[in-house]
């Protein structure tokens, strides 16, 4: 589902509520996160960053995906308990969920994609 985070009309957005229901920004959070996983997990400051994006994420979730909102949301507690060795798949299951939803909600993305690297 879109939100109004991206703008509308060509409306430039100032404030994004991050209760907006928006895959794209859930996405965003989570590859953010994961992303911080794999290269920055030696220090509070670093983890606290990890489970903060995804706990953005879950709000962005919360309401139209809320199994993935649940994912994310358990995942965040894991990280935040230091209970890494704990999470076994759940990076993959929770970023196999989210581009799942996003592609759902947006079905123009393989074309999007596809148009892109013929560009190139």
């Amino acid at each position: 589902m879109a939100c109004s985070c991206h703008g509308r009309d060509g409306a430039a957005v100032t404030r994004i509520s991050p209760f907006d229901q928006c895959t794209a920004c859930a996405k965003k959070h989570i590859v953010k996160a994961w992303s911080l996983w794999n290269e920055f997990l030696y220090t509070d400051d670093n983890r606290d960053s990890i489970s903060g994006q995804l706990r953005l994420a879950v709000d962005h979730l919360m309401y139209d995906h809320r199994d993935i909102a649940l994912n994310a949301r358990d995942l965040a507690v894991l990280i935040e308990e230091n209970r890494d060795a704990e999470s076994g798949d759940r990076w993959d299951e929770l970023l196999r969920q989210i581009r799942d939803a996003y592609r759902a909600d947006h079905p123009d993305h393989a074309g999007r994609l596809k148009q892109l690297a013929m560009e190139t």
